[in-house]
């Protein structure tokens, strides 16, 4: 994903999206109510699983990716030089740099996480709200004996884990480009939160844009999740997910998405029981949803069940898998 200058090409087109959903509905009667058998409950799950997969760690995260590549702070380039620093941002040049604080442990690299802005970037109070450990493991410190290996572990500033995942990849595996896979535990921040536990292969042709397929578990159902992100000649992302809910089934596919202010936006369209119900579109400022005949869907118990259906995926796609993505494969 490109970074703030480059995004606004992509924005203007989401919100020409946007606008067009919202003209061309055919009827200014309300859309019927989403055909689940407990809505009301599906969206306390739901809940739960987004508390989970878009805290403002993970967030800032994913914003400190692409520059902590343009410094070369990846897999490749993390040795002994690396280790045992912290990672902080520059506000006036916008990238970031290598410190030395007290109590880092020996043998991760330090990432100082920001609260971001409208930018998708640290604001520029730098207001810190946690750190990331990124470790990388073999199998002389508690990795895999077969692999290239790395932890990302993310805490509050109270030490709180909010997230934690590893990521490996078999260097002798090449019949599809480049694979690894992520295996994440996920403390959703919601009272009496559960572990959201993902299982996400990724493949990552040659100069092209990673493919990432999951089953997962978390909040109380299993389900199926795909992504693809931007690699070298792209700029879009998608995402969408499968899941069962009390007899229904619920499935997600999305349009072209792209960063604004810290999370992707775009279109997905919802099916239940297989059927189309509707077009979901998120922007910076709001989620609309519109019917399979153009209606407005006006229910805000529903509009809340479909901006979840949105964001589960598109955040496990933009907080999880693209920081992976960037320092662990540099396939952006």
């Amino acid at each position: 994903m490109p970074l703030a200058e480059s995004r606004q090409a992509a924005l203007a087109l989401v919100a020409a999206v946007a606008l067009a959903t919202e003209a061309c509905g055919d009827s200014t009667a309300p859309a019927p109510p989403l055909p689940l058998k407990n809505v009301a409950s599906l969206a306390a799950q739901l809940d739960t699983i987004v508390a989970g997969v878009s805290t403002p760690q993970l967030k800032s995260m994913s914003a400190m990716a692409l520059p902590m590549l343009a410094m070369s702070f990846d897999i490749y380039h993390m040795d002994s030089t690396f280790l045992g620093k912290t990672v902080e941002w520059n506000p006036v040049q916008q990238n970031v740099y290598l410190t030395t604080r007290a109590g880092t442990p020996s043998n991760v690299l330090q990432v100082t996480l920001y609260a971001i802005d409208n930018s998708g970037l640290p604001s520029p109070t730098k207001t810190e709200i946690g750190y990331a450990y990124l470790e990388p493991l073999s199998a002389f410190n508690g990795g895999r004996a077969d692999s290239t290996m790395m932890r990302f572990t993310l805490f509050t500033m109270t030490r709180s884990a909010v997230a934690d995942w590893n990521v490996w990849r078999l260097p002798a595996d090449t019949a599809c480009g480049q694979c690894a896979t992520i295996s994440a535990a996920l403390s959703p921040t919601a009272p009496g939160g559960r572990f959201i536990n993902l299982t996400i292969p990724y493949s990552v042709p040659l100069h092209g844009d990673g493919a990432f397929n999951g089953t997962s578990f978390g909040a109380g159902f299993g389900f199926s999740h795909a992504a693809t992100l931007p690699g070298p000649a792209s700029s879009a992302a998608t995402a969408g997910w499968a899941f069962s809910w009390q007899g229904d089934s619920i499935r997600t596919a999305s349009g072209a998405l792209f960063p604004s202010a810290g999370e992707l936006v775009g279109e997905t369209d919802v099916r239940i029981n297989s059927q189309y119900f509707a077009a979901v579109t998120r922007t910076a400022s709001r989620v609309v949803a519109f019917g399979p005949q153009g209606q407005p869907i006006t229910s805000a118990e529903d509009l809340r069940v479909l901006g979840n259906l949105f964001a589960v995926p598109a955040d496990i796609a933009d907080n999880i898998e693209w920081p992976t993505f960037v320092i662990f494969f540099c396939g952006c």
